[in-house]
């Protein structure tokens, strides 16, 4: 640990798929207004340079290379502010696939690694987006948990739906993360699974959890968005909450606290992970006695 407290910002806005241009611009404004508010981390939402769900093949125009055009404005503003930015975009590798990959920049502008989403988000029988939605059409999934060594302490990064996902947590945890970010789009109208996801994920790995989410309806697509981007301490108290507008939320976190808490409930000492080999087997307890 380098820092006992981390001023830490989420910017939350409606990505257009009609407008990328202006999309980023917004967003680099609101990054210059988490900047006068002090912050030191600037979490974005999940693919913040547009969502890509009006049509099958946008997402492929929106997508770029990282490094790559925008990831050189947020470098920049990085420098210009002496701040952490993470947040994910449409990625296009070398091999011509396709990824909503988070990169992660330091305050010296360099691209400290990048985190690819693994738990995509796969609804085909959802009743009220008209055909459903299959990420897995349009991105590959990725297959690491990296926890990343920053000036504010190890980080780990994870991307909307993984949110369900408890394990992915977990493995960040134990691999060092004392803040965990969420870059979201987390779709309207589940604001109830949205809170109580933050919160839970905070309080059951003792971590500092700041989840940023897009806001309101994306015109093209028509598809919504839950907002309420969040921030959770360790206990699972919601210390920060934006309202249901384009904005910055902001909070200070005492990293101390993490320690208070973890010695005063020694969750992570008490696991039993001799118990817990069917989690990640893959295999129901019809599958091992057939």
């Amino acid at each position: 640990m380098t820092t006992s407290t981390v001023t830490v910002s989420c910017v939350q806005f409606t990505a257009r798929d009609d407008d990328k241009d202006g999309t980023i611009k917004t967003c680099l404004a609101l990054i210059d207004r988490a900047a006068a508010q002090g912050a030191q981390l600037v979490v974005l939402p999940e693919v913040w340079t547009g969502l890509g769900y009006s049509s099958d093949t946008l997402y492929k125009d929106i997508a770029e290379p990282v490094p790559g055009p925008t990831t050189a404005l947020l470098s920049e503003k990085a420098r210009e502010h002496g701040l952490h930015i993470i947040g994910s975009m449409y990625a296009r590798t070398p091999q011509g696939r396709y990824q909503n990959l988070t990169p992660v920049i330091a305050p010296n502008g360099e691209i400290l690694g990048s985190y690819v989403k693994t738990h995509l988000f796969d609804a085909p029988n959802r009743v009220d987006i008209s055909g459903g939605i299959r990420e897995s059409d349009k991105v590959e999934a990725g297959n690491d948990l990296p926890v990343f060594e920053t000036a504010l302490g190890p980080l780990g990064v994870t991307v909307c739906s993984d949110l369900r996902f408890p394990e992915v947590y977990r493995v960040l945890t134990l691999g060092g993360a004392r803040i965990i970010v969420c870059a979201s789009a987390f779709l309207s109208p589940r604001l109830d699974h949205w809170e109580f996801f933050i919160r839970a994920r905070a309080a059951e790995n003792q971590v500092f959890l700041v989840a940023s989410g897009q806001v309101g309806s994306e015109p093209v697509s028509g598809i919504g968005f839950v907002g309420r981007s969040m921030i959770a301490d360790p206990w699972g108290t919601v210390v920060a909450t934006a309202s249901d507008v384009e904005g910055v939320v902001t909070a200070q976190l005492d990293l101390t606290l993490i320690d208070t808490m973890r010695n005063r409930y020694p969750l992570l000492e008490q696991r039993r992970p001799d118990l817990y080999g069917r989690i990640v087997s893959g295999l129901s307890e019809a599958d091992r006695n057939s």
